[in-house]
């Protein structure tokens, strides 16, 4: 008896394939991989965190903010050292990515950094500082006719 590997997700994209639609699989789009990323707000300033393991990110990786959009793009390459004939499965995802972020009004690019420790890359946002409302009691005027 073979033992085979149930891929579901695998199946039903081999079976989009016979009628031309959109791939599900990362094969033929133009950013295949997609990191997870979660976002808080911590000490009024903005924390992302990106699972970006097996990359080098001083070559790998790019770091833009334009127009009030943070921009992570990057590329995790395959290693080549299994020939397709040995392999028993392929589920790791290798490509291109970007993954952009909304900013809040106000962020200055000289005020985001970045570092990248154990796979997960983390970029630190500085928000600017929220002005106090000014409390005014707004007199009514009676007109008198």
């Amino acid at each position: 008896m073979e033992l085979k590997v149930w891929t579901p997700f695998l199946d039903l994209d081999k079976e989009w394939k016979l009628f031309d639609f959109p791939r599900l699989m990362g094969e033929g789009r133009e950013f295949p991989l997609r990191p997870s990323i979660d976002i808080v707000r911590k000490n009024g300033d903005l924390i992302l965190t990106a699972e970006l393991p097996g990359i080098d990110p001083e070559k790998d990786v790019e770091i833009t903010v334009d127009g009030g959009v943070l921009s992570i793009k990057g590329e995790k390459t395959e290693e080549k050292e299994v020939t397709e004939d040995n392999r028993y499965m392929h589920e790791r995802s290798y490509g291109k990515f970007q993954r952009r972020i909304s900013l809040p009004g106000g962020v200055s690019p000289d005020k985001v950094t970045a570092a990248y420790d154990k796979g997960v890359l983390t970029v630190h946002v500085a928000l600017p500082k929220e002005k106090a409302e000014e409390h005014r009691t707004i007199p009514v005027q009676m007109k008198t006719s």
